[in-house]
């Protein structure tokens, strides 16, 4: 008797257990239903990304000629739950100074709708603004040279930036800063590398006086794990003792100034991390 009353507890117990198991299985596939619906309910239909400014943003380098960093940084968002279509303009121009930048915007009825429906306005401006100071004043350029151009400069990029939210209050901004690219060719010159420091800081403080922008640097961006020990007192055109020329895998050979397409590549990665963390 005590037998048959066991093999009945222990039916019992399993037959209980079982149904735990199929409730809680059932309760995980509807929230697992739930969460892929909410996904769906917020993936956004569209957006749309203007890019303006000025070679980097034309993409002068990049061997595909596609347009830079900006099909790189759509490809990745639309890869993402995020974005279910994203759209691009480019507005780039290769040697665009701040203020020819800022004039393009005023003439071109184009850009300024395109920016008044953007949901994101990426800038790239400034280096034509430093090199057009070092070929004004050419060997004779001090660090004091660029004290008026960079004035100038931050005139232009806060108008920019003022520009563009007057168009479409509730846009994101994202600018990227200058960069060196002849840092790793002749790390003894400081002075370029001071400037273009200080440009960065002066357009970075201006970015972040500008509501929903986000300042991206570029200064470490094209800088191949080199050792500096070994390109000390090298020329281009020389050869280390390891017999391969020095080169910046991330910039376009035919000028060492604009990035290639791999430099490109990082660029639309970075501007996509900064999308992705707001």
């Amino acid at each position: 008797m005590k037998k048959g009353r066991s093999i009945v507890g222990i039916f019992l117990f399993f037959s209980i257990v079982s149904l735990l198991i199929a409730g809680i299985l059932i309760y995980l596939n509807q929230t697992n239903g739930s969460n892929d619906e909410e996904k769906v309910a917020i993936k956004k239909e569209s957006v749309h990304i203007v890019a303006i400014g000025d070679s980097l943003t034309e993409g002068v380098g990049d061997a595909t000629n596609t347009g830079g960093y900006v099909p790189v940084v759509a490809d990745l968002l639309e890869k993402t739950d995020a974005y279910e279509e994203v759209t691009t303009s480019n507005y780039g121009k290769n040697g665009d100074r701040s203020d020819q930048v800022l004039e393009r915007f005023h003439e071109n009825k184009s850009i300024q709708e395109d920016i008044a429906s953007a949901d994101i306005v990426v800038l790239t401006v400034g280096g034509n603004d430093i090199i057009q100071t070092f070929k004004q004043f050419f060997l004779t350029a001090t660090e004091e040279s660029f004290i008026s151009p960079e004035k100038a400069y931050q005139v232009n990029l806060t108008a920019l930036l003022t520009e563009f939210k007057k168009e479409n209050s509730e846009l994101e901004l994202y600018v990227f800063g200058v960069y060196n690219p002849y840092d790793i060719y002749f790390p003894e010159i400081p002075e370029m590398q001071n400037i273009v420091e200080k440009w960065n800081k002066t357009t970075q403080k201006i970015v972040n006086e500008t509501d929903n922008a986000t300042f991206i640097s570029t200064m470490n961006l094209f800088n191949p794990t080199l050792k500096q020990a070994e390109l000390k007192n090298l020329s281009l055109n020389e050869e280390n003792p390891s017999g391969t020329e020095i080169n910046n895998p991330y910039l376009y050979e035919k000028d060492l100034f604009h990035p290639n397409e791999d430099g490109y590549k990082l660029m639309g990665e970075t501007l996509f991390q900064a999308i992705e963390a707001e």
